[in-house]
């Protein structure tokens, strides 16, 4: 990759005119050169750089960027009606782009799109979206000195609303993939209402074009088709098999954004398995060589015969989709209750926990050796481009974040019961899963390429560091000194992401007031209980407590002759901004989700309420022998909180791996 500092430098004679990406070309000028510096890439310790102005693969573009330089270049910045930058930092964004962005969300294709954007063909409206998209989210890695504050905003607010008015008013490919790529810069802010607003528009944009099928799909065509089986595609085919890539590419990102803004989340996903029916992403050597290939259909089961049919085609970004889906599968079972008391439901519960897991290795197993994790260290060293790194990080940073989320469940549960209890080799995998995240961390840090890694790869980090203060508040007793290197690289990524930047203020808060307790504790003196265990295990109780209380408030209005119910907990006083700060670290770990009828009313609870025996304030317990197991498939009602006095498991006590279980 050329340093971005720089355009192509293949000269041409000048031209007497070119189409500008701008409304008003004739402003703006064109340099050799980028005026002002922009950062330059670090090539890991094991890649010699040789693409100096070729695209990732060395297909090299049409692009050759004229080399006239006008004196009134500087004019395009102040000049309200240009609502683009200055041809020469336009093409320094679209590589930025690409450099940064496109290793994660590889959804254009290189070649066609800078031939489209800067090519001598006049700029279309919906490609020019296209490019209005990538200059707000792509300004976050330009370190261009003209690009002052002010500059930078107006750019990105008038790109950003040109985008999101274009969105609404048109449906088609381009429209959603400038939405799509939007979406990046939104989701890359705030896990929140902006981004959740931009994703529901594209998951239902996505699925009324027709993109969450192929062509020739059953669900398009069904065999007894009818008024209400029968789908309209809107959408004429594809007109090359790089559109048709492209489009399957754009699909799978729509559902990768879905995926990752409802994961931290109780929501379902607005993409439901049983409607998709596309096969997976091909290998992007083949996408950029344009080189038709075909590649197996996506699996939302292993149990489908044509599984490994043509893998040898599906990319990093197909085993990303697939790994995913895994992820998915998961969300889906810690989201649905489970009766912890009643025998028959902890058995299905474990065995649907048991083919998940089996579902996880079974995908590690199968992954191209280029990709391994043992083998990482001799691919690395024949790989020609960072390109490679970054794939291998994310195939792994993804997987290893689905089995702290599986397993994290059967590891610290919030609720036990004789039957329902912590898992021991659960708890040993999550802690090799954060030990593997950190090696990879150390990777990525230690080769310069965390600027091209986005918020899925913060997510993994954020993640992995609230399991470490699950596990010091249960089983350790102390918080892994680890956590200050997970922290440290989420600040880092926040200089690009501010998303990266929120999980790393949470955490250094949580464990600011965890170290006022631990210097209280040396100075006390008092080793009997240690007061760090207590207010880590208090944070997760009170994540508890609001997840219980939220998760149980009145979804419908009362009607007129019904008197409206003040709950005395959640809605009595305001909470306290550290409270539902606990609440975005330890809510993730809240499972098992007892069915409704297994607690008690909201309004008998009272946060306020002191906390004398912490089995009250869940509503779980009752009475009876707590030794006692069922001899039958009805519930005990001896379910104990599991927190504040948690029951630390052993490796004979452990279900996961019982002899014949």
């Amino acid at each position: 990759m050329q340093e971005p500092s720089s355009v192509p430098s293949a000269p041409r004679p000048p031209e007497p005119s070119i189409t500008s990406p701008t409304d008003v070309s004739v402003k703006n000028s064109i340099q050799s050169h980028l005026t002002g510096p922009l950062p330059s890439v670090t090539s890991l310790p094991q890649i010699t750089n040789t693409t100096s102005q070729n695209d990732f693969n060395d297909n090299e573009s049409s692009l050759k960027v004229p080399v006239s330089l006008f004196a009134n270049q500087e004019q395009s910045f102040s000049d309200p009606e240009l609502d683009l930058p200055p041809y020469d930092l336009l093409y320094a964004l679209v590589d930025l782009y690409f450099e940064h962005l496109n290793t994660w969300c590889p959804i254009l294709h290189r070649r066609t799109t800078l031939d489209t954007f800067f090519g001598p063909a006049p700029l279309e409206e919906a490609d020019r979206m296209v490019l209005y998209a990538i200059v707000a989210t792509a300004l976050r890695f330009s370190s261009d000195s003209r690009l002052t504050e002010q500059n930078r905003k107006r750019y990105h607010d008038c790109s950003k609303q040109k985008v999101l008015l274009y969105g609404l008013e048109n449906s088609s490919v381009k429209a959603l993939q400038a939405l799509v790529i939007l979406a990046l810069d939104l989701v890359g802010s705030s896990n929140g209402p902006p981004g959740w607003k931009l994703l529901a528009l594209i998951t239902r944009s996505v699925v009324q074009l027709g993109l969450a099928v192929e062509a020739k799909s059953t669900l398009i065509s069904p065999v007894y088709p009818s008024i209400y089986t029968l789908r309209a595609v809107t959408l004429p085919e594809s007109e090359s098999w790089i559109e048709d890539e492209g489009r399957r590419r754009l699909f799978w990102m729509v559902y990768l954004l879905d995926r990752y803004s409802t994961l931290a989340t109780a929501f379902d996903f607005a993409l439901d398995d049983k409607d998709i029916d596309r096969k997976l992403p091909c290998k992007d050597e083949y996408f950029i060589k344009n080189q038709p290939v075909e590649t197996r259909w996506f699996q939302s089961s292993n149990d489908r015969p044509d599984n490994l049919i043509r893998s040898e085609n599906v990319g990093s970004f197909g085993l990303y989709v697939e790994i995913l889906g895994i992820l998915s599968r998961i969300h889906v079972f810690l989201k649905r209750p489970v009766d912890i008391g009643a025998l028959s439901d902890v058995e299905e519960w474990q065995a649907t926990y048991r083919k998940l897991d089996s579902d996880l290795t079974t995908w590690e197993f199968n992954l191209p050796t280029e990709y391994t994790y043992e083998n990482a260290s001799r691919a690395f060293s024949g790989s020609k481009h960072k390109g490679h790194h970054c794939e291998w990080v994310q195939l792994h940073s993804v997987y290893q974040t689905a089995v702290i989320r599986l397993h994290s469940s059967a590891a610290y549960p919030t609720t036990r019961s004789p039957i329902f209890t912590p898992s021991y080799s659960a708890s040993q995998r999550c802690l090799l899963a954060v030990d593997n995240i950190l090696s990879v961390t150390r990777f990525v840090v230690n080769n310069n390429i965390l600027d091209k890694l986005g918020p899925p790869f913060a997510f993994t980090l954020w993640v992995s560091a609230r399991l470490l203060l699950v596990h010091g508040s249960t089983i350790a007793h102390t918080v892994s000194p680890d956590i200050v290197f997970i922290v440290d690289t989420l600040f880092r990524m926040g200089k690009y992401w501010k998303v990266a930047e929120r999980y790393s203020t949470i955490l250094q808060r949580v464990l600011d007031e965890y170290g006022e307790y631990q210097q209280a504790g040396a100075v006390d003196g008092d080793r009997s209980t240690p007061s760090t265990v207590k207010i880590l295990a208090d944070m997760r109780r009170c994540a508890f407590d609001l997840d219980f209380l939220i998760s149980r408030q009145p979804r419908s209005s009362p009607t007129a002759s019904q008197p409206t119910a003040q709950p005395t907990g959640l809605l009595s006083r305001n909470l306290a901004p550290n409270e539902l700060e606990y609440l975005d670290v330890f809510g993730f770990f809240n499972v098992p989700r007892v069915p409704a009828g297994r607690t008690p009313d909201i309004n008998n609870i009272d946060m306020a309420e002191p906390v004398n025996n912490p089995m009250s304030i869940t509503g779980l317990t009752g009475a009876g022998n707590s030794n006692q197991l069922p001899v039958d498939n009805t519930s005990t009602n001896t379910n104990e909180f599991n927190i504040t006095n948690y029951l630390i498991p052993t490796p004979e006590t452990d279900w996961l791996f019982r002899p014949g279980g």
